[in-house]
């Protein structure tokens, strides 16, 4: 790891360290502002439950899309029947993009936000427990903040085609594509939290573990989050495990529709920092792998999403784009695992520029695999802005026809 950027982070950890728990999310988001206390409140994600901020002023927000193509639907797999007449051309594959861009920006390229499996980017917004999520942390930080919809997933809407080829008999029922559907059970193994069968939490969890059933007066309004994953449907769904819906590939160069529409978000945006979390932590790399990808200048992928089959094509992409890789704590097996380490020797023996964050190794313990949710969030993306700060250097923007005040080249 980088030195200075070691320093920096042992240096935030222990200033967190020295304020109550509660009160250090409210000051890193408050800054100089007086420190408002909340009484506790078990319920969650209703109005009356999120944390009150200090006014938020943007020159812009809004939301479009990226990416998508039509394709014929016949009028027998259209339901129900009465609207058969309607056959026509139906748009799949495009991703949904939802943006903030602050009155006051930084200079740095934008950063983008993904989500992981089974969820959408309310993974970025407020937390399960009403406090402030990264999508407005950065953008009161001075980013321009976007965040994607996994293509096939909430907004990004899905193909459905060949359930209606099952429907009518056109395709054996087990062509229907597979759905990952996202248990309590696959939460705890999955998100870190502790021991599912008897609801006992690591003692230094940081989840915020009474929205996930635990306690007195809990909820479980974490879950409202989680919804059916539907990769499986995508036209690129290539990967032999996307029988049993996972469908995320292993080879950085394979096709895959959301890192398409990443890699053509950051064209469009005349350079971005994008971010993955999870099933898309890997992504920002193959974002910058694309043919004709130019504008990924800094690659953040969270809780691994490393690759140990680069090629020295893709070596030689790579080490021109700063990379971070952060993990969160209570894993079973060694960290960083051994394709983070056969990658990273790749990048930086080519010259490049890739650190691998275990946030236990610098002081910063108790993290789940939702650490962007978790009670010390703010703190933790405080250490990804300092590392974007020391390692993503910001030349300006090339200019892009049709650019206005910062938002790019889009056309919506």
């Amino acid at each position: 790891m980088n030195s200075s950027f070691d320093r920096d982070c042992r240096t935030l950890s222990k200033r967190a360290d020295r304020a109550p728990l509660r009160l250090k999310a409210m000051a890193l988001a408050l800054g100089a502002l007086s420190i408002v206390v909340l009484p506790d409140i078990s319920g969650a994600q209703q109005l009356s439950d999120i944390k009150p901020s200090p006014p938020l002023t943007l020159k812009g927000e809004g939301s479009f899309f990226v990416g998508g193509n039509t394709h014929v639907i016949d009028s027998k797999y259209i339901s129900p029947s009465i609207f058969s007449a309607d056959s026509g051309n139906s748009m799949i594959n495009q991703m949904y993009v939802q943006f903030q861009i602050p009155q006051k920006t930084i200079n740095q390229f934008p950063i983008v936000f993904v989500h992981g499996c089974c969820l959408t980017s309310k993974t970025w917004e407020t937390t399960p427990d009403g406090r402030m999520g990264w999508y407005e942390y950065f953008t009161r930080k001075g980013f321009k903040t976007y965040m994607g919809e996994q293509v096939g997933r909430g907004r990004s809407g899905f193909d459905a085609l060949q359930y209606q080829k099952v429907l009518t008999g056109d395709l054996a029922g087990s062509a229907n594509p597979a759905i990952l559907i996202a248990t309590d059970k696959f939460a705890w193994n999955v998100f870190r939290w502790g021991d599912y069968e008897t609801k006992t939490p690591y003692p230094d969890e940081r989840f915020p573990m009474h929205t996930v059933g635990v306690g007195t007066n809990a909820t479980l309004d974490f879950y409202k989050q989680v919804i059916p994953d539907l990769n499986a449907t995508l036209s690129d769904a290539s990967s032999p495990t996307c029988a049993n819906g996972t469908c995320t590939p292993s080879d950085p160069n394979a096709p895959f529709n959301s890192p398409d529409n990443m890699a053509s978000l950051a064209n469009q945006l005349g350079g971005a920092i994008l971010v993955g979390h999870s099933q898309s932590s890997g992504f920002p790399t193959m974002a910058a792998l694309r043919p004709g990808s130019m504008g990924v200048r800094g690659i953040i992928q969270l809780e691994t999403g490393c690759f140990a089959n680069l090629t020295q094509a893709n070596i030689q992409v790579l080490k021109h784009i700063p990379i971070l890789i952060m993990v969160g704590d209570h894993f079973s097996t060694p960290q960083p695992p051994a394709s983070c380490v056969t990658m990273k020797k790749q990048i930086n023996d080519a010259g490049g520029d890739m650190t691998f964050v275990a946030l236990p190794d610098i002081g910063i313990r108790g993290n789940s695999h939702m650490f962007m949710q978790d009670n010390n969030n703010l703190q933790v993306a405080d250490i990804i802005i300092s590392w974007i700060n020391k390692h993503v250097k910001y030349k300006g923007r090339r200019p892009h026809h049709g650019d206005h005040d910062g938002y790019g080249d889009r056309d919506h």
